[in-house]
């Protein structure tokens, strides 16, 4: 084992929190980098260095050299490709070694089961946000968007009657209440709030907003999926489920990393 080895941890989710602790039961020294100051707040238990904002690559590599970082352990979310795409460059540049940490396909793993109890609604899959509006427009009556404020025009340049059948629910930010002030033509077709949502809030969206189907992402359980589903369960809604990113090399337990620190 090396004198000195100096995780840095990419987080700002659930994973990461479960990553950091099993490296502090190491005794390792562990750096965590968060882009939001609310993912940092996740870390306040924790005796470990931040780096709070988001980072490009020369300055992941410019802060890691300095840091003196000797293994990456990427906790990011499912979502951030580029997050991902950037930490995987910059660790190649340095030669340091990358481990990648996320969350199990909760579709695979509990939606199968469960379709054939009647236990959940009825899903169809969608690689991307473009099959999702493919899907959408083949089904009729309004929808709920739960996928985030980034991908909201795709859905507006291809869903037909957009503003009239779609609604969405983002993050209650000033960006976010400006993006959906560009994207929609009347105030009431949009929402902000924050999480957690529970199984009633997700219920009162679906039925305020009228919908026959709710578009979302495969989040796993620490992004309210189950939630998710179980409201549209409940409230006679299927569902558009985007599928995460492929990814290959996937650490599914931290157990694995147990021979750095023989």
């Amino acid at each position: 084992m090396a004198e000195v080895m100096r995780w840095l941890v990419i987080g700002g989710t659930s994973e990461s929190v479960d990553a950091v602790g099993y490296l502090m039961s190491k005794k390792a020294e562990v750096i965590v980098s968060a882009a939001t100051e609310m993912g940092a707040a996740l870390y306040d238990g924790f005796d470990v260095r931040l780096w709070v904002g988001y980072l490009n690559q020369e300055e992941f590599i410019r802060k890691m050299s300095r840091a003196g970082v000797t293994h990456v352990l990427d906790a990011s979310h499912p979502y951030a490709v580029e997050v991902t795409r950037t930490v995987k460059a910059a660790c190649r540049e340095l030669g340091l070694e990358y481990f990648r940490y996320t969350r199990r396909d909760i579709l695979s793993d509990v939606a199968a089961e469960q379709a054939d109890q009647g236990q959940m609604p009825q899903i169809y899959p969608a690689e991307d946000s473009l099959e999702a509006v493919q899907i959408l427009n083949r089904l009729p009556g309004n929808a709920a968007l739960l996928t985030g404020v980034k991908t909201l025009s795709v859905y507006r340049d291809g869903v037909e009657d957009f503003q009239k059948r779609c609604y969405a629910r983002v993050l209650d930010n000033e960006a976010s209440k400006i993006r959906c002030r560009e994207i929609f033509q009347e105030e009431c077709h949009w929402t902000a709030q924050m999480p957690p949502f529970d199984v009633e809030a997700n219920r009162r969206f679906l039925r305020q907003s009228g919908a026959k189907l709710m578009v979302t992402k495969d989040s796993g359980a620490a992004g309210g999926l189950p939630e998710k589903l179980e409201a549209a369960r409940l409230e006679g809604v299927s569902v558009i489920l985007i599928r995460r990113p492929e990814e290959r090399d996937i650490l599914e337990n931290l157990n694995r990393l147990d021979v750095y620190f023989e």
